[in-house]
């Protein structure tokens, strides 16, 4: 009778019933891959943070310090803030780490010529042979940043293909020239 009095089909009803339904399922299932996904990212990256900070023992630099002259090495003068921006800092965090590789002489700040506000860091001659010791000595680990090669090419691929994917809508296709597809000049990627 309620339905008849609304116009309302007992059988559309239903299906409007069921789709309510599977909508709540759905939104609790995309909770629970969301979760899954902050948890899964979480722990890869405090599984290759420790191989990374191995690294950065042998070399006496933290891994943040060696990201910053890898961004430095690719990108050969940034801003604080560019640095901030592309090593995805406070730029408070960038400001504390410059100090200890400017007093190790592995960078240089000066103030930019254009832009007397701003000052322009650079790697320096030591930074750049730093980076590439640093870089020669992930490359002999075995299972750096993490042991793959349980895993398919495909499956790395995928993987890849997947965070590239998310990394574009986030970071930008900018970020992808000046980080991830950089390539610091001199170093033999093939490890010859």
């Amino acid at each position: 009778m309620f339905a008849n009095k609304f116009c309302i089909n007992p059988l559309l009803l239903r299906i409007l019933l069921l789709v309510f339904t599977i909508v709540a399922a759905s939104e609790d299932s995309l909770m629970i891959i969301k979760q899954q996904m902050v948890l899964v990212i979480r722990a890869l990256y405090f599984c290759m943070a420790e191989q990374w900070s191995e690294l950065g023992k042998k070399h006496n630099i933290s891994p943040a310090q060696q990201h910053i002259l890898f961004l430095l090495s690719v990108n050969p003068s940034l801003t604080p803030t560019q640095i901030s921006q592309l090593g995805c800092w406070h730029i408070s965090t960038v400001t504390r780490l410059l100090k200890p590789l400017e007093n190790n002489g592995l960078i240089s700040i000066s103030p930019d010529t254009i832009q007397r506000k701003c000052k322009k860091v650079s790697i320096s001659e030591e930074g750049k042979k730093l980076i590439t010791h640093v870089l020669q000595s992930a490359q002999q680990l075995e299972h750096f940043p993490f042991p793959m090669d349980h895993l398919s090419e495909t499956e790395i691929v995928n993987f890849l293909e997947c965070g590239h994917r998310i990394l574009e809508v986030l970071k930008g296709k900018d970020f992808y020239k000046k980080v991830i597809n950089a390539q610091v000049e001199g170093f033999d990627y093939q490890g010859s």
